[in-house]
């Protein structure tokens, strides 16, 4: 008997209605189930949270699994909504209110993500009983799931402007947005990996002449 014969064949069936993409970028083999459980809910909140906040005509995105691939929907946002998008998008490009999310995050969220980090992470699971590491694991899951929400809600940031640079400049120009974006290089010191760390590892080497 040949394997093929043996093996269940896989159906490819639509999550919901509507149409989907699978998301070959960040997923391109099946996930886990704890993923499965976790991410719909927190990517939703977060891509709607975003879209209010710069008033985009859609109310996120949702994500629906077949045997384990990712796929995403947009999700339209409410017909009663429109009008009020339209205006706060106008406030977006005149008062440039990414510069709004980027103190929130600068001065609050990140600080405030970072100090639940360490905190998490200066437990030791050895040391719990079992009760004691069933609620741990579930922090641990919550703030995970608070996590991929906050991701996902400060996506807008950095692509609205940038996506704003690419279709203006390249009307005026013509040069495609793989060139454009050459232009970024270096602007930003943590997409280039900068970091606390990093900076007393080279002031280390500097003052290392064997380093060095």
């Amino acid at each position: 008997m040949t394997q093929s014969a043996t093996s269940p064949q896989l159906l490819f069936e639509p999550p919901g209605p509507g149409p989907w993409s699978q998301d070959p970028v960040h997923f391109p083999r099946p996930v886990t189930r704890y993923l499965q459980e976790t991410q719909p809910p927190s990517f939703k909140r977060g891509t709607n949270s975003f879209a209010r906040f710069y008033g985009m005509l859609i109310d996120g995105l949702q994500v629906g699994y077949v045997n384990g691939f990712c796929y995403n929907q947009v999700v339209p946002a409410p017909d009663a909504e429109i009008p009020e998008r339209f205006k706060r998008a106008e406030q977006v490009f005149a008062q440039k209110l990414w510069r709004e999310q980027l103190r929130d995050w600068d001065e609050n969220r990140k600080p405030s993500s970072i100090a639940t980090h360490r905190e998490l992470q200066a437990v030791n699971p050895d040391a719990l009983s079992d009760a004691e590491l069933a609620a741990y694991l579930t922090r641990c899951r919550d703030h995970h799931s608070a996590m991929i929400a906050q991701h996902m809600s400060f996506t807008g940031g950095a692509v609205m402007p940038i996506g704003d640079f690419l279709a203006h400049v390249g009307d005026w120009t013509g040069l495609p947005p793989s060139e454009l974006l050459g232009l970024m290089r270096g602007s930003a010191a943590v997409s280039a990996g900068g970091s606390d760390e990093m900076e007393r590892l080279k002031r280390a080497f500097a003052q290392d002449p064997a380093a060095r």
